[in-house]
């Protein structure tokens, strides 16, 4: 009976973490197909029209994800960390790649623009990883909150070490 509570316990913590594991890939898989490609895509573009399709794409992602009014942060929200805050700076970005898109390409001034948009996007880390902690918040929020992921593994990972204790420890005590 000890040894099948043992495999038991060992089981469901193995299983338990596999899951933990799989929620994980699978959050990192969807984020990443569903809105931040749009934006790695427009990094790369190498005119404004297609950085502009692309950061379209991305805001209109973002737009229905529903993640208005969340912040990225456990504690002390900021402008800095609202969704809503960095949303409105995408979208100056945005409306500053559709006023630029009719320029042409070999003049000085498109020339000056894709610089400094390039180089507005070069900056925006901070800016994604409040768009990327809110989806995460609204799609997988035992997994973005570090207290409660932590407890899950904690949970887990003593599941498998005592069933593995149970299972494979000395029933009687060693003696000499």
């Amino acid at each position: 009976m000890k040894t099948f509570v043992g495999l038991l316990m060992l089981f469901f913590g193995i299983l338990f973490l596999g899951f933990l594991i799989f929620q994980g890939a699978m959050g990192f898989y969807l984020y990443d197909k569903i809105i931040y490609s749009n934006w790695s895509l427009a990094e790369k573009a190498s005119t404004i029209s297609q950085k502009s399709e692309y950061i379209d794409k991305f805001s209109s992602a973002l737009e229905n994800s529903d993640l208005d009014n969340r912040y990225n942060t456990l504690f002390f929200p900021t402008p800095d960390n609202s969704f809503d805050e960095n949303f409105k700076a995408l979208t100056s970005l945005q409306d500053r790649l559709h006023g630029i898109k009719g320029l042409e390409e070999n003049t000085p001034a498109y020339q000056i623009a894709m610089q400094q948009i390039t180089e507005q996007q070069s900056q925006a880390g901070r800016m994604l990883s409040v768009f990327s902690g809110s989806w995460w918040q609204s799609n997988y929020y035992y997994l973005w909150n570090t207290y409660i992921t932590t407890i899950l593994i904690t949970l887990s990972s003593m599941l498998i070490i005592f069933g593995m204790a149970v299972t494979f420890g000395k029933a009687e005590p060693y003696d000499e």
